[in-house]
């Protein structure tokens, strides 16, 4: 059977998604596509930030229904890279990419991300130490299952809905795009597949760069 030329790219906050995206994107040569792009600019426009947009979303989804809708409509194209929470989900014939790593370590680099990057930092979780920012974390992937689960019986962290998982811990965005790059080509031309995982041994470890 002839597979669909479409990689999606979900995993926890901080693995590096965005960036990881871009990369196999301009490997590949594919258009790139963002869901948290597209909420960022409305939670900008709207002048609320993350966290106080999954509170919102707890009881009002029209959000979720608009960026839904635009995921949907990418079923229809070809050669694209997409970088969504539920992208798998939207996306079935897709390649699924899950992007993992120790909460610690994401709460780190979510916090250097807010101070470094305004667009980002004007709407996502707040900077004021690495507590808080762990605290909101770990409530909103607590929030994200608990919705996700109510709205479409599906949890966003649930490993087993992946082709691929990758450990971002001590890996750069090349090196994980690049696993991406190779493991996604091996699935285009197999005709069973079974869930692959990649990792860099511990002790070991590319520079960091997200």
């Amino acid at each position: 059977m002839k597979k669909k030329h479409i990689i999606t790219i979900s995993g926890k906050p901080g693995s590096g998604k965005s960036s990881t995206a871009d990369k196999v994107a301009e490997l590949l040569g594919y258009t790139r596509h963002s869901s948290g792009d597209m909420v960022r600019r409305v939670l900008a426009k709207n002048h609320m930030t993350l966290e106080e947009y999954n509170a919102k979303a707890r009881t009002n989804h029209d959000l979720d229904d608009q960026v839904d809708e635009q995921l949907r409509a990418l079923r229809d194209k070809k050669d694209i890279v997409v970088d969504s929470r539920l992208g798998f989900y939207w996306l079935p014939e897709s390649f699924k990419v899950y992007l993992d790593l120790d909460l610690e370590i994401a709460t780190a680099r979510i916090f250097k991300d807010t101070i470094s990057n305004s667009a980002r930092s004007a709407v996502g979780t707040s900077s004021t130490s690495l507590t808080d920012v762990s605290r909101q974390v770990r409530e909103r992937m607590l929030t994200e299952q608990s919705r996700f689960r109510e709205l479409y019986g599906v949890d966003p962290y649930d490993k087993s809905h992946f082709d691929l998982i990758i450990d971002t811990s001590r890996q750069n965005p090349q090196s994980v795009a690049i696993a991406v790059f190779d493991t996604y080509r091996e699935w285009l031309d197999a005709e069973v597949w079974e869930q692959q995982h990649n990792q860099v041994p511990l002790g070991y470890s590319f520079k960091n760069q997200y």
